[in-house]
């Protein structure tokens, strides 16, 4: 008897492994690092996309990697940023990727997108509507652990506007380069996505863009 409740025991262990939802991580490709459109003509080249007839074709992961660590990745050494971080201090600004496969967090260090969700949240986050439709978008928020240094609450606020408005200026450069469609969003359900994503007391969405081709 003691066999057979053994070997029911391993079955239903199986069984539950086999049919339990498991996080699937997607690894980048290297992003583009040189060569394409010029910084001047990127310049010429910036603007928002559109809301009512915002692109709805998906990005590749080439361009999705390459707009990402525009935003917040490594251009120099161990501590050369290609936004400017307070202190020499790893970003402290975090990007959540919303596609229509879930959501993941990209990580900077590894070049990846680390699944935090299965669901497509994309209708449930932007008050306009046009952002349900859109391919991709990136939820910026600030890291309460990343800025736990400063004491001073009005000056992490400081530090983070900064860090988010270089990030939104290079998404914006590197999607004009690689001809992608991109808008600034600051009507978030900002309550809603925060539960959403699980985001840790502390932490707080400052905006939100939307990518397209």
């Amino acid at each position: 008897m003691k066999w057979l409740y053994k070997n029911v025991l391993v079955v239903v262990t199986l069984l539950f492994c086999l049919l339990s939802p498991s996080l699937a991580d997607i690894s980048l490709p290297e992003p583009q690092t040189d060569g394409g459109m010029g910084l001047f003509q990127a310049l010429k080249e910036r603007a928002s996309a559109p809301g009512g007839d915002f692109p709805s074709a998906p990005l590749s992961m080439e361009d999705l990697s390459t707009i990402l660590w525009s935003a917040t990745g490594l251009n120099r050494g161990e501590k050369g940023w290609t936004v400017p971080m307070t202190n020499g201090l790893p970003p402290y600004v975090y990007i959540c990727v919303a596609l229509d496969s879930g959501v993941y967090r990209f990580d900077w260090s590894a070049n990846a997108l680390i699944e935090v969700s299965k669901d497509d949240i994309r209708d449930k986050i932007g008050a306009q509507r046009f952002v349900a439709s859109a391919p991709c978008g990136l939820i910026l928020i600030s890291s309460a652990e990343g800025l736990e240094t400063f004491k001073d609450d009005g000056l992490k606020k400081e530090f983070a506007a900064v860090a988010v408005g270089a990030m939104t200026q290079d998404i914006y450069l590197a999607s004009a380069a690689l001809n992608v469609g991109a808008r600034y969003i600051h009507s978030i359900k900002f309550a809603e996505t925060k539960s959403l994503l699980g985001i840790p007391d502390g932490d707080e969405i400052i905006c939100l863009m939307i990518l397209g081709r």
